[in-house]
């Protein structure tokens, strides 16, 4: 398979995560200040003021509807204290950067670019990162990311003092599989702050990882910015529901995503972020799971509701102005005349540049901050939106009888609030960059603890059972705070989209790491890796348990193996 884009706009296989309805081009706001003002001040941004993730004011963002004032990530007021990201380096590893866009000039790197249409490694450093084939999805992100402010024209990026470099790395011009993937991880020149990965793959299978991957990754968090280590954020996808025909072996029947289908999602090494609309809650689109760390701002489709306002290959004739039939802002109006900008982006692809922004923020507050003290930020600092302990049902009520589907939020032992949904809440720009400019670290060394492992003879799974298989583990020497834990399963079941897996803590809790009745059309894991997070802060001695639940009537199968893993210090 290959990596698709994670925005709605544009899903092309690796896919970017953007996911934009085309089914109401003809509503779309005209830019005639009829459902929008377009407030005009010299020597500021012009168009910032409908960058609701910047400051949400309830604005339209050139769509038919309002977002809600006040639901956004604080980030306003993070610039209004000086904290730009001054100094640091973000790669934006994606379908490549009209670097000339009058918003993105200023902030490039010009000589870290990588061009990876060129299967020659030598190629890869420098040059012009433009996209082949003028696909806009990079130029997007990294305006959200890094578009340069107060320069009077458009809008700005929420770390619009940060530098950026291009990676042109995803298109039809070489296999771009995790073994290649890795290429992008490495350091070549230039020691990037933060990487940038706006992709990821469809969810309608279960795709295993490469080892080189899973290296490269450890090697970043090891040993880039000086052994504090790089920050990966990656899009989670746009996975909510999708057709199992996006797959070769798909029937076309609808299924539910889950982080956990992409096996190079669920490394402890990553920032997974979901999407939010401009009402504060999650987006229509954005896949759940247990890998989730954090939301941030991803909008809708720009039609109906706001999407995101950001940079696009400059011309009318290029990028998203070029793709459809609207008229207006996105075509070209007094505010937009050369058709730079384009409010029509939207996925994770969008949530995370944003994130990404904000992580250049933090640094720009402490440079001292690791990979894991931005990730411990994070997550004491988010906003618990839509917050809620209660049940949660199957979206079409393939419910079984005795068990829970999921709950939104799920308290842990060490008091931290986990949601598959969401996971540790909206990221709170202010509160993380406050927390950042004093904050000493007092993580121990970071331990991952060898592969724990229950071998037995292979055990059928009780078919349409909320009772499900149960599995034991007792872990003894592992660590004593919790960071992140992984498993690995091991089944022959002809449906996966049947089962339910879930894992209890020594301490209690329970992680729901995939969903009963999701509908994937795949069969068969083996060793396959998954993630949680919900368990952050616990104590790792003690009982550990595994149930998986076949709640469909499609097939079999059996539990080979299971093993565990405790991520922590």
């Amino acid at each position: 398979m290959k990596l698709i884009l994670a925005s709605l706009l544009s899903v092309p296989l690796l896919t970017s995560c953007n996911p934009t309805s085309t089914g109401t081009k003809a509503k779309v706001n005209d830019g005639s200040g009829t459902t929008n003002s377009d407030p005009v001040v010299p020597g500021t941004d012009p168009l910032v003021a409908e960058a609701w993730h910047i400051l949400n004011t309830g604005q339209k963002t050139y769509s038919l509807s309002a977002g809600k004032s006040g639901e956004d990530m604080s980030i306003n007021q993070v610039h209004e204290d000086g904290i730009l990201g001054n100094g640091i380096r973000i790669a934006i590893s994606d379908s490549g950067i009209d670097v000339n866009n009058p918003d993105l000039k200023a902030n490039q790197l010009s000589s870290l670019h990588r061009d990876y249409s060129s299967n020659v490694s030598s190629n890869w450093r420098g040059g012009n990162p433009y996209p082949i084939e003028e696909e806009a999805h990079g130029t997007a992100v990294a305006g959200l990311a890094a578009a340069a402010g107060w320069n009077g024209i458009g809008s700005r990026g929420v770390a619009p003092s940060a530098n950026y470099a291009g990676f042109l790395f995803i298109g039809d011009f070489h296999d771009n599989t995790s073994s290649y993937l890795a290429k992008t991880l490495d350091q070549i020149t230039g020691d990037f702050d933060i990487f940038n990965y706006s992709y990821g793959y469809t969810g309608c299978q279960f795709v295993p990882t490469y080892q080189s991957l899973i290296d490269a990754y450890k090697n970043g968090v090891t040993n880039l910015r000086n052994g504090k280590g790089a920050i990966y954020v990656k899009a989670a996808g746009n996975d909510y529901a999708g057709y199992n025909n996006e797959c070769t072996s798909g029937d076309g029947t609808l299924y539910f995503g889950n982080t956990n289908t992409g096996e190079d999602q669920n490394l402890p090494y990553l920032i997974l972020v979901g999407a939010l609309s401009a009402t504060g809650k999650i987006s229509t689109y954005s896949t759940p799971g247990s890998g989730l760390w954090i939301s941030a701002a991803g909008g809708e489709s720009g039609t109906e509701k706001p999407a995101m306002l950001t940079t696009d290959i400059s011309g009318c004739q290029k990028g998203y102005a070029s793709k459809y039939s609207y008229t207006g802002f996105n075509k070209g109006n007094s505010v937009n005349p050369n058709c730079n900008y384009t409010s029509l982006m939207n996925g994770t692809s969008s949530a995370a540049p944003v994130l990404s922004g904000v992580v250049a923020l933090m640094l720009d507050a402490n440079d001292s901050l690791t990979w894991r003290d931005v990730k411990h930020i994070l997550a004491v600092t988010a906003d618990k939106v839509d917050f809620s302990v209660a049940q949660m049902n199957h979206p079409e009520h393939k419910d079984l009888a005795g068990h829970v589907y999921d709950y939104l939020y799920v308290k842990n032992a060490a008091d931290y609030y986990f949601s598959n949904t969401y996971g540790f809440g909206r990221v709170n720009a202010q509160a993380a960059v406050n927390m950042a400019k004093t904050y000493v670290s007092s993580f121990g060394p970071y331990i991952e603890t060898s592969w724990e492992t229950d071998s037995f003879t292979p055990i059928s799974i009780p078919n349409q059972s909320a009772a499900g298989l149960e599995r034991t583990l007792n872990l003894t020497t592992t660590p004593g705070f919790i960071e992140s834990v992984q498993i690995t399963i091991t089944t022959n079941h002809s449906h996966l989209g049947d089962l339910g897996l879930e894992l209890t803590s020594a301490e209690g809790t329970i992680s729901k790491l995939l969903l009963i009745n999701s509908n994937i059309n795949d069969a068969g894991l083996s060793d396959y890796i998954f993630i949680t997070n919900a368990f952050y802060g616990e104590d790792s001695v003690g009982a550990w348990k595994l149930k998986v639940i076949d709640a469909g009537a499609r097939g079999t199968g059996t539990l080979s193996s299971w093993s565990i893993r405790i991520n922590g210090h």
